[in-house]
């Protein structure tokens, strides 16, 4: 895991990404937090649930800005999400490239 994380961490692009996952988890739980007046620990729950697409139900938006907010929210935030997967997914592909590599 150490190895792929390395990989992952010499790549620019993966850096980038990793601050706007953090950002967008930073905005959504801000704002349901304020708007829909969720703790925040629920407010970052439901910003991870919605934007991994799980979507338990358990919690849901109440207000119209909280509904509006969350069409684009998901309409970003999953793109840059499954950016972050394919990137893991590369680096993962890099690894064992490399392992095979040098067990030959």
């Amino acid at each position: 895991m150490w190895q792929i994380l390395k990989i992952l961490y010499k790549q620019e692009e993966q850096k980038a990404l990793m601050v706007m996952i953090a950002f967008i988890f930073i905005i959504g739980t801000l704002f349901y937090h304020n708007v829909e007046k969720m703790a925040y620990l629920d407010a970052l729950y439901f910003s991870v649930i919605t934007l991994a697409t799980i979507g338990y139900g358990d919690l849901y938006p109440q207000t119209d800005l909280g509904k509006i907010f969350t069409i684009f929210y998901v309409l970003i935030g999953v793109g840059i999400f499954t950016a972050l997967i394919v990137n893991i997914n590369h680096a993962l592909t890099q690894y064992h490239r490399e392992k095979r590599s040098d067990g030959e």
